[in-house]
């Protein structure tokens, strides 16, 4: 199976990446369940059941085949990361997947009482509300964040394109107010980039919401531009950056990265699977990657890459620590499972399940504050180079 074959590195749920409210990102699947024909007839739970026996990355145990029910089976599977997708959730995978999203317009982070915007974008409901860096949202709906985990913030923030939200915002020393936005569908662009200068320096800032198909072939164009126009560093941001499709991935790290391991793929039914470098990296401009505890899956591929092969300093707070590997299996019935088929390492073997990325330079960024601390840091690292 190549590149393609593994493709969903994403976390816990659809994640709010970079602007856009939520999404999610999916592998074209694997073997089709009963290509015999067999799936036609069999219950949703039969068919997850053989899903599981055929590319499930560790043996099935006997409490997942006794169990009754769909739920009943995922349940005792004690795996957060399988989950079936109803026909109307997998619709919307199929739709994301080619860069199409529905949000408000707003990037964020987890702290502690809520979610800490980070960004947003000029002309969508986030901004048009007036909300901007350093607001704190501290319910959605009626539900206040403060106790809820991560997970379930964002599905508060899920809905259809047209659908309201409701939240409560806080900004430092100001009462709090409510504020409803209306959700958009928009086109995710691959990448944000801009100039930035710094003590009479320029450098490239990169952005990636999430690792979606032709993400790679961008970063590699701007950073072409970038060492050609002699810019004296550049920084990619991977804050907010739950994942996507590891062939992107290990092509971004090639970008930066002239030779040696980038990650290796292993599971019961999927034979180790190094990727290396490819000998095609731009000439090296100092490198400074943003992660913080919403960056997971593939985008810690390329933070632990580039930092394992000495090619980038790490700068900002521990990544989430996802280190499985999810494919989706359309079901009959329009449906579908989301199921981890393997597990992923870096180079000498380090794992980043449940562990994240540590980084080079640890920097908080905390609610209420306009100044982006991390990015500040990460400039002034690039310019001792």
């Amino acid at each position: 199976m190549g590149r393609r074959g593994l493709i969903w590195l994403v976390a816990v749920v659809s994640l709010l990446i970079a602007f856009f409210g939520s999404f999610e990102l999916h592998s074209r699947g694997v073997s089709t369940v009963g290509g015999d024909g067999t799936a036609q007839a069999a219950t949703v739970r039969d068919q997850v059941v053989r899903a599981l026996q055929q590319s499930y990355y560790l043996p099935i145990n006997k409490a997942v085949l006794r169990a009754h029910g769909l739920h009943g089976v995922l349940r005792a599977l004690h795996d957060p990361y399988t989950q079936y997708l109803s026909p109307h959730a997998y619709q919307l995978v199929v739709t994301e997947e080619q860069s199409r999203f529905v949000g408000v317009g707003m990037a964020f982070t987890h702290v502690p009482g809520g979610l800490a915007v980070t960004a947003t974008l000029p002309g969508l409901p986030a901004a048009a509300a007036g909300l901007r860096r350093g607001d704190l949202i501290t319910q959605i709906g009626l539900e206040p964040l403060a106790r809820l985990s991560y997970r379930k913030d964002l599905r508060l923030l899920r809905g259809p394109a047209g659908s309201r939200v409701s939240l409560v915002v806080r900004r430092h020393d100001q009462a709090p107010r409510t504020l409803t936005l209306e959700r958009t569908a928009l086109d995710l662009p691959n990448v944000f980039s801009r100039s930035i200068r710094y003590h009479g320096r320029r450098y490239t800032y990169l952005r990636l919401p999430g690792f979606v198909a032709g993400v790679a072939q961008r970063i590699r164009e701007l950073a072409e531009r970038a060492s050609s126009e002699h810019r004296a560093g550049l920084i990619l941001d991977l804050r907010g950056n739950m994942g996507g499709l590891l062939d992107e991935a290990v092509s971004v790290a090639d970008v930066f990265q002239d030779s040696g391991m980038v990650v290796a793929t292993h599971g019961l039914h999927q034979p180790r699977h190094v990727y290396s470098a490819d000998d095609r990296a731009v000439a090296h401009l100092p490198v400074a990657v943003l992660v913080d505890s919403s960056t997971a899956s593939a985008a810690e591929v390329v933070a632990g890459a580039l930092q394992r092969a000495h090619r980038a300093v790490v700068v900002g707070t521990r990544s989430f620590g996802k280190g499985t590997v999810q494919a989706v299996q359309p079901l009959q019935g329009g449906g579908a499972l989301k199921l981890t088929v393997a597990v992923f390492s870096l180079a000498g073997g380090e794992r980043v399940n449940r562990r994240g990325i540590i980084p080079d330079v640890r920097v908080v960024n905390r609610p209420f504050t306009r100044v982006d601390e991390v990015l500040r840091r990460a400039l002034g690292v690039l310019a001792q180079k």
